[in-house]
């Protein structure tokens, strides 16, 4: 957008349609698994997206841009709740989070491959797009040659139409996990390479910080899942919580040693995915039928809104604490997280 005379507001908006169409997309989801046959519904999605994706190279024009990278994103976001869903609905609650941890652990290798993949075709023209376009066929293909499909919810659980779960059901542990890692994504991937850029490291090194958090997520996902299956969810969560909140307490201190760097990074992103799974875990732990969509839904939504805001908030923090503001506004954000832990399990207590 740069070479086509775009303005740094215009790259800046354009940047911000993925995550606006995930935001105004996902609410639609429970309305959606009613109307059209789930099986055929995430291929279709898919579909669009790739249609998306070929008008880039055809329509050279920065309005029509962002009317793509909207759609592009209102897609991918339906697809990424139904395949959550998916995979949430049809696990059996003694192997939920293992599950989850395999789904996650796949996102980041497809992340990865991407990441490997760029510097040999580039950014540029056909070749990225045609790629893209061929692993979604593939995709598309064999979630169709998949007999099972997503449970539909049953008309028995919304005789009236739309599930409608009180505002206080959403401020609950799960939901607002979705809302933390939204809100921090964007650390690791975008403002930590700045962040030691600042502190005098090379570019090489920027960009291991962020694969070395991709790498621990890959890593670990699987492995916490099945121990949150073994002692408790919960029991995870709150230490990877711990952990996460530890983490950017030290990391300044590990900056003059790049191997000590990469694996405090790793570390950190293994926990932080965690905190994402199991919280998508734990919600068909308290939702069912579709209570379980609508839930779904607004697990999407309010990680789509943390996405949406949590760059500008942590580069405004590192900005006006240059560059330690990134690691302050990390840990208030998971400071945060630990009190609500805290306080909800003592009301969990209390109830019981």
């Amino acid at each position: 957008m740069n070479r086509m005379g775009a303005s740094a507001t215009a790259i800046g908006l354009n940047a911000a349609m993925p995550p606006l169409g995930w935001l105004l997309g996902t609410p639609l989801m429970p309305w959606a698994l009613r109307r059209f046959n789930p099986k055929l519904l995430l291929p279709t999605l898919l579909a669009v997206a790739a249609i998306a994706l070929t008008g880039f190279p055809l329509l050279y024009d920065q309005e029509a841009w962002l009317g793509l990278r909207f759609l592009f994103g209102g897609c991918c976001g339906l697809a990424f709740r139904l395949i959550e869903y998916w995979v949430n609905a049809a696990s059996p609650s003694a192997c939920r989070a293992r599950n989850l941890g395999i789904y996650n652990a796949a996102f980041c290798t497809g992340a990865a491959s991407g990441a490997l993949v760029v510097p040999t075709i580039g950014l540029e023209g056909w070749p990225p797009i045609l790629l893209i376009l061929a692993f979604t066929t593939a995709s598309a293909v064999l979630l169709g040659a998949i007999r099972d499909a997503p449970p539909a919810p049953a008309a028995t659980d919304a005789p009236s139409g739309a599930v409608r779960l009180p505002l206080s059901a959403f401020m609950v542990v799960p939901v607002f996990g979705a809302l933390v890692f939204g809100l921090f994504e964007a650390v690791p991937y975008t403002l930590m390479p700045v962040y030691v850029l600042r502190l005098g490291l090379s570019e090489t090194q920027a960009v291991g910080t962020a694969s070395a958090f991709l790498l621990g997520a890959l890593l670990f996902s699987i492995p916490l899942g099945i121990l949150a299956d073994r002692i408790g969810k919960r029991v995870v969560l709150v230490v990877s919580c711990g952990i996460a909140l530890l983490i950017p307490t030290v990391l300044p201190l590990t900056v003059s040693s790049p191997a000590v760097l990469f694996a405090i990074m790793m570390l950190w992103g293994g926990v932080v995915s965690s905190i994402y799974s199991l919280s998508l875990a734990q919600l068909a732990d308290r939702f069912h039928g579709s209570a379980l969509v609508a839930a779904n839904a607004v697990f999407g939504t309010l990680y789509a809104l943390g996405s949406l805001t949590g760059s500008p908030l942590h580069g405004f923090a590192m900005d006006s604490l240059n560059p330690q503001g990134l690691m302050v506004s990390s840990v208030i954000l998971f400071l945060i997280y630990a009190v609500f832990l805290f306080r909800s399990g003592r009301i969990s207590r209390s109830a019981g």
